[in-house]
């Protein structure tokens, strides 16, 4: 194969504005000349005419060249001025910190020194300034200005706070107070006294078990009325039994949280004492001839069976005892309370159990609460300067009473949940 040139010598270029001839133009090259040769004759013309103006305008193009050798010289010399650059910057930024933060010459570590060191400005004016020996200094200006108020009796607090002193404003306090003690005590003294002879009365006088039924019932109905219940006196009405009238009371419970089932509790009220094993007995009679679920033995102060006051769970029944003239005292409500969740609890087919041992710390709790509420009226009459302060720890125990009773009735609550159950108490 021979590589193709062009003849030199008979070829002539004329060139005339946009036009651009060529004469006498031979080339010889042996797969350019085979390449045309494929060509029909018309389009030979044209395809050498191509030729020609592909091969200009490559030349064209390929007429400005780069040195690549160069760039990548002058780039790797820029990058070295730039790293020397960098190097004295950072020369010039690590001189200037060190002489500003240098451990020892620094000027910050110097000035710091200066002012905060063991001997500078700061630590000479706090020493001045807290000096206990200089009577100028902090601490002695506010030394002597309270010596003047609380050294010695003469100090004006002490005046002030000393209430034998005529010019003292505890003077007159004290001598208030004392007056309202004296009140309170006396008043105290009577309420005692009265309520000591309306005892005396009731125990002399042959209505006495009829008027602690009347204050039971009184008591009973407001306990009913808030929770949708229904209080009957059955003491003079015959039940299931023959010719029994066992059963002081009936309360029939609201049958919206019954499901319609007639769920009732018969309750004893007990102006004296009673025996426990008789007791057990009276009110298991009371609860069948009454068809009840659960039975209540309501004592009067003093006469409830021993180790059953305030109120105690004993087997099926709820023994409590009642002071009828203090209108605070809640013994009654929460036995009524308990009675209720626990008929509620045995009215009902259960498939979980209840838990006995929940309920009893929460029985216990509330009789707890309850004997701390008798200690505190103890005092309340023997103590007249503390009558306030019991009076509201007195409140607080009788309502934790009753917080007591609503943890067993959601026990109870839980137990219904269980079986999907759900009623609102």
């Amino acid at each position: 194969m021979t590589k193709g040139r062009i003849a030199a010598g008979a070829t002539a270029v004329t060139i005339g504005g946009d036009t651009l001839t060529v004469d006498h133009l031979t080339l010889r090259d042996g797969e350019l000349v085979a390449f045309v040769g494929d060509h029909d004759e018309e389009a030979r013309g044209a395809l050498v005419e191509s030729g020609l103006r592909v091969g200009l305008l490559a030349l064209r193009s390929t007429g400005v060249t780069v040195n690549v050798d160069y760039i990548q010289k002058e780039f790797e010399r820029l990058l070295r001025q730039t790293d020397e650059s960098h190097q004295k910057a950072a020369e010039e930024v690590e001189r200037q910190f060190r002489g500003a933060f240098a451990d020892e010459d620094g000027r910050l570590p110097r000035t710091l020194e200066k002012f905060l060191g063991d001997k500078g400005s700061f630590r000479k004016f706090v020493d001045d300034l807290f000096d206990d020996n200089r009577r100028d200094s902090a601490i002695g200006r506010i030394r002597t200005v309270l010596a003047g108020y609380f050294d010695g009796d003469g100090a004006i607090v002490a005046r002030m706070l000393d209430p034998r002193r005529e010019d003292s404003p505890l003077h007159g306090f004290r001598a208030e107070v004392r007056e309202q003690l004296k009140d309170l005590t006396d008043q105290i003294v009577r309420l005692e006294a009265a309520r000591e002879a309306r005892a005396d009365e009731r125990a002399r006088g042959t209505a006495k078990g009829l008027d602690f039924e009347d204050a039971v019932e009184a008591r009973l109905e407001v306990i009913a009325r808030g929770c949708g219940d229904v209080v009957e006196a059955t003491g003079r009405v015959v039940g299931d039994g023959i010719r029994c009238r066992k059963g002081d009371f009936v309360q029939t419970l609201n049958p919206s949280w019954t499901r319609g089932l007639p769920v009732r509790i018969a309750i004893e009220a007990k102006s004296g004492s009673v025996g426990l094993l008789k007791l057990c007995r009276e009110l298991e009679a009371a609860r069948v001839n009454r068809g009840a679920a659960i039975a209540v033995a309501v004592f009067a102060t003093g006469c409830a069976p021993t180790g059953c006051a305030p109120f105690t769970l004993h087997g099926e029944h709820v023994i409590c005892e009642v002071d009828v003239d203090d209108p605070g005292d809640r013994s009654l409500d929460a036995a009524v309370r308990l009675a209720r969740a626990l008929a509620l609890a045995a009215s009902r087919e259960q498939s979980v159990e209840l838990d006995v041992a929940a309920v009893h710390r929460h029985l216990d709790d509330a009789r707890a609460h309850l004997k701390a509420v008798t200690s505190m009226k103890t005092k309340l009459t023997s103590i007249g300067t503390v009558a306030g302060e019991v009076s509201t720890a007195l409140e607080g125990m009788r309502q934790r009473v009753l917080d007591c009773v609503s943890g067993i009735e959601v026990e109870v609550a839980g137990q219904d949940a269980a079986t999907g159950h759900l009623d609102v108490a």
